[in-house]
């Protein structure tokens, strides 16, 4: 199971508001693919959209911008509740709803919606030429590699990614730090807001096991890139030498006091808040939470601190910067749509053209297009700017997938890493506990 399939949630836990749409029946029952219906000439077409993702009001913004542009399409937006969404999608397509543009969740949906879709290589001639080039490798490559059959369903909009590392810029400035690249500047940073101001909390991440797998493999993945996909895929064993050095490395953090051990007592939003209202300095959690470096998003959501950057987490002991991240929120024509060309003009104002910088306002999804720029009302400080740049780049750097198997991270793995930690368990034998129960064929690959 990915971790990629819950942006509704995200949305609602970063307090933007999402639209929820009626979740009746499914209606029509035709059996045969339609076939690609052409306008007359000065005609105009509607086209039925359903998806989860962005919210309501946001989308409701961007349609309205491809249709002053394309004024001879109409957009009927259906929008759903994110669970909702993956009861009611399947049981549409299956029943042959006429539905022209679709949002797929892209690893938790993808191969149970492929059989009726088109795959992108029969409308691609429908896009630019090239139309490769203008997105990131990664997440297309990741949206293709996910199907059972390796084919290409759905172009992705934009990615989500762990973990990244958000600043308050106004503290950091008033205290003469500045943002920190290394571990070792990490610590000379949070030496110093010890010394100035014992209230604040210097780091803050969440300590529940799920997220110790975050910082493990986004820390690993600084001089082993492959290491999350390579031990997920048992291609290597969870006690290689690399997995060892992994939970040495997180270790090493606690020790040298850069991370102190009461951040694991932190659950939920909880490091988020205490960032948000002034009482830590820095916060690592996922890319979603880019938000805050918006002031429109912190004035809305009463966020009381004055700036924010971000970054990747610091580098330890060489390497480049990493994170984890997959392909979200996919667009897919399904092969009941009767105005694919049309369908397909939607897709590309949605995933490469102007629509991009109408919906990624919220700042939840890393776009996937290249050349995306965010809307200057959005962003208004250097460091914000810079930050989210730095964001864009770590989440489509094609570093290892943000993949997981979940019974085995709930069960097993995250309490082993906590336990490395609080120094209960030695890092090698840690790794030995892993190797023996992802052995043991108690968790089936996912």
């Amino acid at each position: 199971m990915r971790a990629t399939s819950l942006i509704g949630a995200l949305v609602v836990a970063l307090g933007l508001t999402a639209g929820c749409g009626d979740s009746g029946g499914v209606g029509g029952a035709g059996e045969k693919p339609a076939t690609q219906k052409t306008a007359a000439a000065g005609e105009p077409v509607t086209l039925k959209y359903w998806t989860w993702f962005p919210p309501e009001s946001t989308l409701k913004t961007t349609i309205a911008a491809f249709e002053k542009s394309n004024p001879g399409i109409k957009i009927e937006l259906r929008e759903f509740e994110a669970a909702d969404y993956q009861k009611q999608l399947p049981l549409a397509l299956s029943g042959g709803e006429q539905l022209d543009i679709v949002g797929v969740q892209v690893s938790a949906m993808t191969n149970s919606v492929h059989e009726q879709l088109r795959p992108v290589s029969e409308w691609e001639a429908d896009l630019p030429a090239g139309w490769r080039d203008k997105l990131a490798a990664s997440p297309v490559a990741q949206s293709e590699k996910i199907a059972k059959d390796g084919v290409l369903y759905s172009i992705p909009m934009g990615s989500i990614g762990s973990a990244i590392m958000l600043s308050n810029t106004a503290m950091l400035g008033e205290l003469g730090v500045a943002a920190p690249k290394t571990m070792d500047e990490l610590k000379a940073a949070v030496d110093k807001i010890k010394a100035a101001k014992p209230d604040v909390k210097p780091v803050v991440f969440s300590g529940e096991p799920y997220w110790q797998e975050e910082m493990l493999f986004t820390l690993s993945g600084q001089t082993a890139p492959t290491l999350s996909d390579d031990l997920l895929a048992g291609r290597k064993p969870w006690n290689a030498p690399q997995m060892v050095q992994a939970l040495t490395d997180y270790k090493s953090l606690f020790d040298k006091g850069i991370f102190d051990k009461s951040v694991l007592s932190l659950k939920g939003n909880r490091p988020a808040e205490l960032f948000g209202s002034g009482q830590a300095a820095f916060l690592i959690d996922g890319s979603w939470q880019s938000s805050m470096l918006s002031d429109i998003y912190r004035k809305a959501n009463k966020i009381s601190i004055a700036d924010v950057g971000a970054s990747a987490v610091p580098v330890l002991g060489g390497g480049q910067p990493a994170a984890r991240a997959f392909a979200e929120g996919g667009l897919s024509i399904p092969k009941a749509s009767q105005h694919v060309k049309e369908a397909a003009a939607f897709i590309q104002f949605m995933t490469m053209g102007p629509g991009v910088a109408e919906w990624a306002k919220d700042l939840v999804l890393v776009p996937t297009f290249k050349d995306f720029q965010v809307d200057p009302s959005v962003l208004t400080s250097q460091s914000a700017k810079d930050g989210y740049g730095a964001v864009i780049q770590v989440i489509n750097g094609g570093g290892s997938a943000r993949d997981s198997n979940q019974a085995f991270l709930n069960q097993v793995e995250g309490n082993a890493i906590l336990d490395v930690i609080r120094g209960e368990t030695a890092p090698d034998k840690a790794a030995d506990h892993l190797q023996e129960e992802w052995s043991s064929g108690r968790y089936a690959a996912q």
